[in-house]
């Protein structure tokens, strides 16, 4: 479903539009959390294969980790979150970057940056407001000329609120993130995920904290073995996809299931990748966009 050009076309009064949202809306339920206007977000639990998320947790309990996995983790994750904001730096100078902790170009920086704000968050025990500004302020760190809180409603996100309600909207966040309601925690991860990037609180640095509070969510919900696998390798080989979802979310039901489907996919693949690497007998790789479609 293309949400952008249904809402385009129902909003200058095409009635085959109108009637696919209305269509659409019939089979969405709410999420306990509201955008800045108060309407709920929504998701679509039919959309949502049941044995997407068997074959998740099947996989997730194969997955064997060590100590040094997570440090060498910790490094190339840092790496591919850079990566995904347009990161000059190259997987070959990796090395070079954390062991000579070189900082002589922004990539680098940013890198070094991301690292220093994983290892803030496996230390710090509290998920709120300060956490958020620390993040900021470890992530932005020279390589950032835009400083602090937004100011104004311009943002990458059509439908951001305004500068006004941020405050009810980070409300909002940390209600949800600490509130006992979506049981599955990659569907809760997801909806916060696109919750965030909607407030875009920050004038900078938005997408990196959002992906660094995904992996720390799910970390915080159980599922420590994220310590010491690289999601964001996925979503940079698929960036596109990343960002179309993002953008497909936004849209007049605040139907957020299209980025619960792409996270969703993006587990399952990395989680294939991983369990491939260490010799597992996995079967036949789905390609889960094809189902979605």
């Amino acid at each position: 479903m293309n949400y952008k050009e249904l809402d385009q076309k129902a909003a200058f009064g095409d009635e085959k539009s109108a009637m696919i949202l209305a269509e659409r809306a019939q089979k969405l339920e709410p999420l306990p959390i509201r955008d800045g206007l108060g309407n709920p977000l929504t998701w679509c639990p039919a959309d949502i294969p049941e044995r997407l998320l068997q074959e998740i947790d099947k996989m997730y309990g194969n997955i064997s980790v060590t100590d040094i996995d997570t440090e060498i983790s910790i490094e190339e994750e840092s790496f591919y979150r850079s990566r995904i904001e347009g990161l000059d730096t190259t997987q070959e100078e990796l090395s070079e970057v954390f062991r000579a902790k070189r900082t002589g170009a922004k990539g680098d920086k940013m890198v070094l940056n991301t690292y220093r704000a994983v290892k803030y968050l496996n230390v710090s025990q509290k998920r709120d407001m300060d956490t958020l500004v620390q993040l900021w302020n470890i992530l932005t760190d020279g390589v950032c000329d835009d400083s602090g809180f937004r100011t104004t409603e311009k943002t990458k996100m059509r439908h951001a609120p305004e500068v006004e309600l941020l405050d009810y909207c980070m409300k909002q966040f940390f209600e949800f993130y600490h509130g006992e309601n979506i049981k599955n925690p990659y569907i809760k991860m997801a909806a916060l995920h696109f919750y965030f990037v909607y407030m875009y609180p920050f004038r900078d640095g938005n997408g990196r904290i959002a992906r660094l509070i995904s992996t720390d969510f799910l970390i915080r919900s159980g599922l420590e073995n994220f310590s010491s696998l690289t999601l964001s390798k996925t979503v940079n080989e698929t960036k596109e996809a990343y960002y179309h979802a993002l953008d497909q979310s936004e849209n007049s039901l605040f139907d957020v299931t299209p980025l619960i489907q792409y996270m969703l996919k993006t587990v399952y693949d990395n989680f294939y990748e991983v369990l491939e690497k260490q010799n597992e007998n996995l079967g036949e790789h789905i390609n889960w966009d094809e189902i979605f479609e």
